[in-house]
């Protein structure tokens, strides 16, 4: 066996004692690294790591983004060593849009308050004050509270998916696979909606946000289709009844997110 690194073999697993007959442990799942590793040996598992995981990142976003349901389809027939699993590619995603909507201003914009008048009223300085106060406080406990609501919401749109496909023989954590591809994917996007809301010229910012919308909807049927081998009207109305309940679903928690923020800035007394 070649050993380009020129490290002498272990003989034994430092884990577990168990002995060794390859680069892991048959055991416990090791792998074998030298106790002193040199710098070649440091730089050459850097490398390697680098390159795996931007390997596997591509793959997973190119599955992911331009063929809907297939990186599900790909976990459901077991294929998983060459993409990020679910929950890494979820995680990446929802911390991607959150940060960068914190990052860039997009939560607590006040643009809302130009349009509270008609041209040339006379409008209570108090009220824009707290209305503008009120919209701050309200995006930042959504930008705070909803990405761990989330992890109770994803489990809940898989729950959903399994009611309209109880006799499909899915196990619930391959619905989890589903919703967790198809809410990465609306992250990735509205991460780049983001983006597109930087940019000044005239009707990005909207036709970036219907393009996303109409995008989402398609994205939905075909991944849904796909992944559970349906029929256009069969899929048609399962993804209606999942959207409108998960729909309701979410609103729920906004207004429960908000209203306590809320409540205290509209009907008590402006801040100093």
């Amino acid at each position: 066996m070649s050993n380009p690194l020129g490290l002498e073999p272990a003989a034994a697993c430092a884990n577990c004692a168990t002995p060794l007959t390859g680069k892991y442990c048959y055991a416990c799942g090791q792998k074998t690294t030298p106790l002193t590793p040199t710098l070649k040996y440091f730089l050459h598992e850097l490398t390697h790591e680098l390159v795996n995981v931007d390997g596997r990142i591509y793959r997973s976003l190119r599955l992911l983004l331009t063929l809907p349901g297939s990186l599900t389809r790909e976990m459901f027939l077991g294929r998983r060593a060459s993409y990020v699993s679910p929950i890494r590619l979820y995680l990446i995603a929802s911390v991607l849009y959150f940060g960068m909507g914190g990052l860039f201003g997009v939560y607590g914009n006040d643009d809302f308050l130009k349009y509270t008048a008609d041209p040339g009223e006379v409008v209570d300085p108090a009220f824009v004050e707290r209305m503008a106060e009120a919209n701050r406080t309200i995006a930042i406990a959504i930008n705070v509270q909803l990405p761990r609501a989330l992890f109770v919401l994803v489990p809940l749109f898989a729950a959903l998916v399994m009611l309209v496909r109880r006799r499909g023989g899915h196990t619930y954590p391959q619905h989890l696979y589903f919703a967790l591809h198809l809410h990465a994917t609306y992250f990735f996007l509205a991460a780049a909606g983001v983006l597109a809301g930087l940019v000044t010229l005239p009707y990005v910012e909207p036709v970036t946000g219907a393009f996303i919308l109409l995008y989402l909807v398609a994205y939905f049927f075909v991944a849904f289709r796909r992944v559970y081998d349906t029929t256009i009207w069969g899929t048609l109305w399962r993804v209606v009844i999942v959207a409108l309940l998960y729909i309701a679903a979410l609103a729920f928690t906004v207004v429960a997110i908000a209203a306590p923020t809320a409540f205290p800035v509209l009907f008590g007394q402006p801040s100093q």
